[in-house]
């Protein structure tokens, strides 16, 4: 069925609720699916109860994750009860291994669809419009080539822009590549293309470039991620670039170079470790060891001293010992990561991990987390208190009010996140850049003081 066809089909406004999960790369997706769904005239609402499409963009990662999405499809049984005309539907990495039993599992769950056929949502929609029922699509793309424009509906000025796709590294605990695929990158000339549209159309200027590890980025077409930068870094109206995530497995000498040169580049590194033990990281199958990354941290501080660091932790990987334990605790304490995102191991189906014999049961998991998460929040306590009298720039992402108090907030490029009283109450200074004195900080925020427009 072509666009035309399907677009002639739907004269008729409709509404889509969209709840997603996960990662960025997923509400990158989430994104692109209501770019699509704008096509055959449907515009996104916040209330499921009214909406006449209600998407869950699901995440396989985290248990947290998977209860909150079995909890709302629940709820939106009831909805569902009252309104046959109510398409429901789900997308995603849950989607992309368990959405065929799920459509049978849930009789009120229309079509569920995964990580590589976000953009066949049109025609599926059209085709549950015309009668069928309980349709599944979960092909992945097996193309060699990579190609994609992105796709944004909202009006910030930042944009998320997948540069790859994918995963070889096969770490034990890890589904990306059972759900996304094996690794494929995009080619530099489309994607300096795409952000230059980006900034002239859409008026963004900060981009963060996602991949499940943008570190591989090129390789199979003889690029890599420094060229891109680089690249990027002429373009015009551009003012700040990220990227994520990275693997301390993949990350070159050629890439850290570029935090000498690059002046648009984030002051910020997300490098996950997921655990402070060489016998855990080797039971990960990381490919790596904590020399290998404390000598990557070392030689990107030597170019920028300020540069911010954070990581992910996994706690309580299978039969995980007290020593093994400490050394976590011993290598976060060293590092002074900026912040992390600590986790209690939970396994996923099909992966290695899964299949271990495991001694650790989820109290002992849980209280691991707490202490290092404790440990942690005084690392941060200290770390940001040192901030006071510090200037940054940041891009002002919105305003909440506590205590009768309006405050802005937005994340500085080391991506801290700061809170700052604007002079006028009244004004919208949404999407300005402006730049603040530290003046209070806790473990997990800073207070600001306005200086100046930038």
């Amino acid at each position: 069925m072509d666009k035309v066809s399907i677009s002639s089909a739907f004269a008729k406004k409709r509404t889509v609720w969209i709840k997603t999960f996960g990662c960025q790369m997923n509400y990158h997706d989430s994104e692109r699916i209501l770019s699509h769904l704008q096509e055959i005239n449907f515009t996104q609402t916040d209330d499921p109860a009214t909406a006449d499409l209600i998407l869950f963009n699901t995440c396989a990662i985290r248990d947290l994750a998977n209860s909150k999405f079995y909890s709302g499809l629940g709820e939106i049984k009831k909805i569902k009860g009252g309104r046959p005309d109510l398409l429901v539907g789900i997308a995603g990495c849950i989607s992309q291994t368990d959405g065929e039993e799920l459509l049978k599992k849930y009789k009120h769950l229309d079509f569920a669809f995964g990580t590589d056929t976000i953009d066949q949502i049109n025609e599926m929609i059209y085709r549950l419009y015309q009668g069928e029922h309980k349709i599944f699509s979960n092909s992945q793309d097996n193309r060699s080539n990579y190609s994609i424009e992105t796709k944004i509906t909202h009006g910030s000025l930042q944009a998320f822009v997948n540069i790859i796709k994918g995963c070889n590294n096969f770490c034990s605990y890890c589904i990306v590549p059972f759900t996304r695929g094996r690794e494929k990158s995009r080619k530099i000339a489309e994607v300096v293309a795409d952000v230059r549209n980006l900034v002239l159309t859409k008026n963004i200027q900060e981009v963060t470039l996602l991949g499940q590890n943008v570190n591989s980025f090129g390789k199979e077409n003889g690029e890599n991620l420094s060229q891109l930068i680089l690249e990027l870094e002429k373009i015009e109206g551009l003012r700040l670039l990220r990227y994520t995530t990275s693997h301390p497995k993949d990350l070159s000498d050629e890439l850290i170079s570029v935090y000498k040169v690059a002046s648009k580049l984030s002051n910020h590194l997300h490098l996950p470790i997921q655990s402070g033990s060489d016998s855990v990281l080797k039971r990960m199958n990381r490919g790596h060891d904590t020399a290998h990354y404390i000598n990557l941290i070392q030689k990107i501080r030597s170019l920028r001293p300020d540069i911010v660091i954070s990581t992910d932790i996994i706690v309580g990987f299978p039969n995980e010992t007290e020593e093994e334990y400490q050394a976590t605790i011993d290598f976060i304490e060293k590092m002074q990561f900026d912040f992390i995102y600590s986790y209690a191991f939970s396994a996923r189906q099909g992966t290695k991990a899964a299949q271990m014999a495991d001694s650790l049961s989820e109290d002992l998991r849980n209280r691991r987390l707490v202490l290092l998460q404790n440990v942690q929040v005084e690392i941060q306590r200290a770390i940001r208190a040192a901030l006071v009298g510090k200037h940054f720039v940041m891009l002002l992402e919105g305003s909440n009010s506590k205590n009768g108090i309006k405050k802005w907030f937005g994340r500085t490029s080391c991506h801290r996140l700061v809170h700052v009283k604007m002079e006028d109450d009244n004004s919208n200074y949404q999407w300005k850049w402006v730049e603040v004195e530290i003046i209070s900080t806790t473990p997990h925020s800073c207070q600001g003081k306005f200086i100046k427009f930038c």
